[in-house]
């Protein structure tokens, strides 16, 4: 009886030790099988480094204003916190004006535009005149004021044709194109005049309406599209 009991004695500790040495071999695998990961080192690749500050951003953008003219970087102000300067930073901006100051500004800028006017109508033809340089009827004229062929700025009830425009040497006495470029263009007859008489570096330095009389009415219209989007 004591050598039955001792069998089953040794049997159940074999049992033990198997199952604990399955038990170490099932922990040892377990622990093998799971890689350890290291954290990427700051600045390795696929890595994101923090964006740089405020103080940074600011000084940036100080550069870049400060290298544009003053009119541009009004606009992008304006653009930016509106009419009333609300949220403006001082110190990044500087004062803004006040409202004396942007009222002022602005019927300064009025009485430029209305110089410009009147300097305009001095140096333009009157729709007789105009029919008279064409050999057509003043009705003719004004069809072509309709159609865009001419432009014109109206005083009082009449018309004036901006000189410019008509060229002797052109097919029908006039610069082809400008119904073209006045669909691109993103002021008047007063402003096209003023654009279309200074030299625009979009075309070698050839003024929009010298290049208009050599024909190139597609350079003179993407540049005229040119400067529609700077303005935005």
């Amino acid at each position: 009886m004591s050598t039955k009991r001792t069998g089953r004695t040794n049997i159940g500790s074999a049992s033990t030790a198997r199952t604990k040495d399955r038990g170490r071999a099932a922990g040892t695998k377990s622990r093998t099988s799971t890689p350890r990961t290291t954290p990427p080192a700051s600045g390795a690749a696929g890595t994101t480094t923090s964006a740089p500050g405020a103080a940074g951003f600011s000084a940036v953008l100080k550069d870049v204003l400060g290298s544009v003219p003053e009119a541009e970087r009004e606009s992008f102000v304006l653009g930016v916190v509106g009419d009333e300067g609300e949220g403006l930073d001082a110190g990044l901006w500087g004062r803004g004006p006040s409202p004396a100051e942007r009222r002022h500004a602005a019927l300064e800028n009025l009485r430029r535009q209305y110089r410009a006017r009147r300097a305009v109508v001095a140096e333009s033809l009157t729709r007789p005149e105009a029919a008279e340089l064409l050999e057509v009827s003043e009705q003719a004229v004004l069809d072509r004021l309709k159609a865009g062929d001419l432009i014109g700025v109206k005083k009082g009830r009449e018309w004036r044709l901006p000189s410019w425009q008509f060229d002797a040497d052109a097919e029908q006495g006039f610069v082809p194109g400008l119904a073209q470029v006045s669909r691109v263009f993103p002021g008047g007859a007063v402003s096209l005049t003023e654009w279309a008489l200074n030299v625009n570096p979009d075309l070698d330095g050839a003024t929009p309406a010298e290049a208009l009389a050599a024909g190139r009415i597609d350079d003179v219209v993407r540049a005229a599209e040119a400067g529609t989007a700077a303005a935005w």
